[in-house]
């Protein structure tokens, strides 16, 4: 079955979104979503993955899960915040879990907006949307 959704505005023009989640079938269903709204999406499954994508590639938003092998996204952002290189407001946490770990205390001090796992194309597309846009 198609995905349907209300009619949107034009996605800011010329953003390139990373996505960074280790679910292949969360990862697709994503870049399918940004896909249809004009967005180019690249993906990677890991932080250090990310890390090496970040290294040849500016990217206009980054999406990432908080719970991932390897390097996850709360790792990823502070690696981020250290090298500087990505705007700090313009990243999304992804998660499927509600919880008291450290890296929801990070997402709580850092006041980074959060998408939870399930989520629907509105909210997806509307909390990219609103990140991209702020100033």
């Amino acid at each position: 079955m198609p995905i349907t959704r209300p009619p949107s505005p034009e996605p800011s023009a010329g953003a390139r979104i990373l996505l960074v989640d280790d679910d292949p079938s969360i990862t697709q269903l994503i870049v399918d979503m940004l896909g249809l709204d004009g967005y180019v999406v690249d993906t990677a499954p890991n932080g250090m993955a990310a890390l090496a994508k970040i290294g040849s590639r500016r990217y206009s938003l980054i999406l990432t899960d908080l719970h991932m092998p390897e390097m996850d996204g709360a790792a990823l952002y502070r690696e981020l915040v250290h090298r500087g290189t990505h705007p700090r407001g313009k990243i999304i946490f992804l998660t499927g879990t509600a919880g008291t770990s450290e890296a929801h205390r990070l997402v709580q001090e850092t006041g980074l907006p959060v998408l939870r796992k399930p989520f629907n194309v509105v909210e997806l597309l509307g909390l990219v949307r609103k990140v991209l846009d702020a100033a």
